[in-house]
């Protein structure tokens, strides 16, 4: 009678697990809940692989496995404002990764350097820090701690099941099933790389589909929201008049940290769109801008690096070539880099600065310089 109830009770939940099984299975295959050593291996190959899941936030993860798989010589890192630099850049595509992550301050920067191996540190470090950073008032974003692959799974399968349940985004699974990628058309894991064409590259740069496959947001639009911010104080545009001694501490402390292990650290401001930036200096309320970049460029000098200064987007283009308030296109970025190739023979001996500077000339997209 017992082996009867077993029985009956198996065959009745069959066909759940059945389900739950390849609902697991397409999620997985997906990319959107994919263990992140096979997100890797599969970027590591030659055709262009765009990562970007929906649900969960592993990039500190992602970018620690992607670099100590990789172990460029020249690596970027910083907030989502380095992730226009390219591998592009470089003779040898290979030498280059790009780790920055959105969201990201100076202490996770911190974290991410100090946890890779010292065979997988970089001989030259690209270090984009954001002005805010330096600001006391400012606020950095927190994160919560990063699961592993197999708690990630479940995580993922609750959140969709929940989603279909209340009518938000259901997934289109012969999409999700078919991998493409909505820009370009190449391989694409995760769903928001499948369906917004927004993701990582396999270089570590990111492809901004929200503005440019999706569409889901407007550059004009973001330049007037930043603005907006500005104007009220709020977000990364919060008054200040003073430079934060526990930042300027924590990045004398890096600095110290890579000179020790044989890393040549470039450090720089990122550009600011032309119009914030006049209207951000004649408002006076953000004087700690200009007192930070003094304090770095002391500081990385007497460590023998090179900080520039690159607030001023106008120096480099107009504001049509930023996304936003603070992110500014690929050619601005390519202009930034050749500004610092030029400066440092470390940067100019891995790069054709003459083509790189014909590329400026000849794109006829700010945006999209490069291609996939």
């Amino acid at each position: 009678m017992r082996n009867l109830f077993w029985g009956k009770l198996a065959l009745f939940t069959l066909p759940f697990a059945l389900v739950f099984t390849a609902f697991t299975g397409i999620l997985i295959y997906s990319g959107e809940s994919m263990p992140l050593a096979w997100v890797v291996a599969l970027q590591q190959g030659e055709g262009p692989v765009l990562y970007r899941p929906r649900y969960g936030n592993r990039d500190l993860t992602f970018k620690l496995l992607s670099t100590e798989a990789r172990r460029p010589q020249i690596l970027a890192l910083g907030s989502s404002r380095v992730l226009q630099m390219r591998a592009n850049y470089f003779v040898d595509r290979r030498v280059f990764y790009n780790a920055g992550g959105p969201a990201w301050a100076l202490g996770r920067v911190d974290t991410f350097l100090r946890a890779l191996p010292a065979a997988a540190l970089p001989r030259v470090l690209l270090l984009g820090l954001d002005q805010p950073w330096f600001n006391p008032d400012f606020e950095a974003e927190d994160f919560a701690a990063e699961v592993s692959d197999f708690e990630e799974i479940f995580l993922v399968n609750r959140s969709v099941f929940q989603d279909m349940l209340a009518g938000i985004r259901p997934p289109d699974f012969a999409q999700l099933v078919a991998r493409r990628e909505a820009g370009f058309g190449g391989l694409a894991l995760g769903m928001r790389a499948i369906s917004d064409g927004h993701g990582f590259r396999n270089d570590g740069s990111e492809q901004y589909g929200d503005f440019l496959v999706a569409g889901f947001l407007s550059p004009q639009g973001e330049r007037a929201r930043h603005l907006e911010w500005l104007r009220a104080g709020e977000r990364m545009y919060v008054a200040g008049a003073s430079v934060s001694e526990g930042a300027a501490q924590q990045l004398a402390g890096l600095l110290t940290y890579c000179q020790e292990h044989g890393v040549t650290v470039v450090g720089f401001f990122p550009p600011l769109a032309p119009t914030l930036y006049a209207e951000m200096r004649a408002g006076g309320q953000h004087t700690y801008v200009g007192a930070a970049s003094e304090r770095l460029s002391a500081l990385f000098g007497q460590f023998g690096y090179a900080f520039f200064d690159f607030s001023d987007g106008a120096a480099f283009g107009s504001d049509g070539d930023f996304f936003d308030g603070w992110h500014a296109s690929e050619r601005i970025y390519l202009q930034l880099y050749i500004a610092m190739a030029q400066a440092v023979p470390d940067l100019a001996a891995y790069s054709d600065v003459a083509a790189l500077q014909q590329a400026v000339m000849a794109t006829t997209d700010t945006f999209n310089v490069f291609g996939p």
